[in-house]
């Protein structure tokens, strides 16, 4: 399956007060590379929905090595395969028009059944075939786990979810729970720089009007980050910054 490419030019509402793209305006490209992708090769929303099946993401990795600036231009590529049974894994690269990689992505998809929200088997579906190749990973090394020291700080926060941030398939986006660590993350115990690498795993869906808890937990240049609901985690996210 050859890669699918786009060009994209950062808009102002992608970026934050120093005229770079926001971390989450990357997720919001790779989610919209991948349904780009994906419709062209007939399994994307449309697809979907007629089959009574959505795309759901279950865990992300990304790399960031040079954000772009406000008005840049860059290159989007992409492309998928089948990773188990139940699991399509995707790439999603960008880079400047001079060819230099601004930041990557390593994503893990599923789809669910709309009514019982159900992990369906990709076998069941037409798109088996299509999905025999395994996408290989670009991201070289994932991150550790966070090492257990006394150095660690720990706070907490809560929020309640807003209709806002609901997306087409009826639940939170994922977006949205990387915005929450970062901004209910206080600024005296932030480490210096930006993120660098971010790992988020989904857990469970969301929806509007839920109380959202998150636990952060910082240890010299590296952040954690739990967001549960009641007695159900949510999603994790794993923030290393420099």
């Amino acid at each position: 399956m050859e890669d699918y490419i786009l060009t994209h030019k950062i808009a102002s509402y992608e970026c934050s007060a120093d005229l770079l793209l926001k971390p989450e305006c990357f997720l919001h490209l790779c989610q919209e590379m991948a349904e780009s992708h994906a419709s062209t090769l007939d399994f994307g929303y449309d697809w979907a929905i007629r089959s009574g099946i959505i795309w759901v993401e279950l865990s992300g990795e990304f790399e960031f090595i040079r954000m772009p600036r406000w008005k840049e231009e860059v290159k989007l590529r992409t492309n998928t395969g089948k990773a188990s049974a139940l699991q399509a894994h995707r790439f999603v690269e960008m880079s400047d028009m001079e060819g230099n990689v601004l930041a990557r992505a390593d994503l893990y998809w599923a789809l669910i059944d709309i009514n019982s929200r159900r992990l369906v088997p990709l076998k069941r579906t037409s798109i088996h075939d299509t999905l025999a190749a395994i996408s290989p990973a670009i991201i070289s090394q994932e991150l550790p786990e966070m090492p257990d020291t006394e150095e660690k700080k720990t706070c907490a926060a809560s929020l309640t979810t807003s209709r806002r941030d609901i997306d087409f398939n009826g639940h939170i986006n994922n977006s949205a729970y990387l915005i929450w660590a970062l901004d209910t993350l206080p600024q005296e115990v932030t480490p210096a720089g930006t993120p660098r690498r971010l790992r988020i795993a989904f857990k469970k869906e969301s929806h509007a009007n839920q109380s959202i808890a998150i636990a952060h937990t910082v240890n010299g240049n590296r952040t954690s980050h739990i967001l549960t609901s009641g007695d159900e985690t949510r999603a994790l996210v794993d923030i290393l910054w420099g």
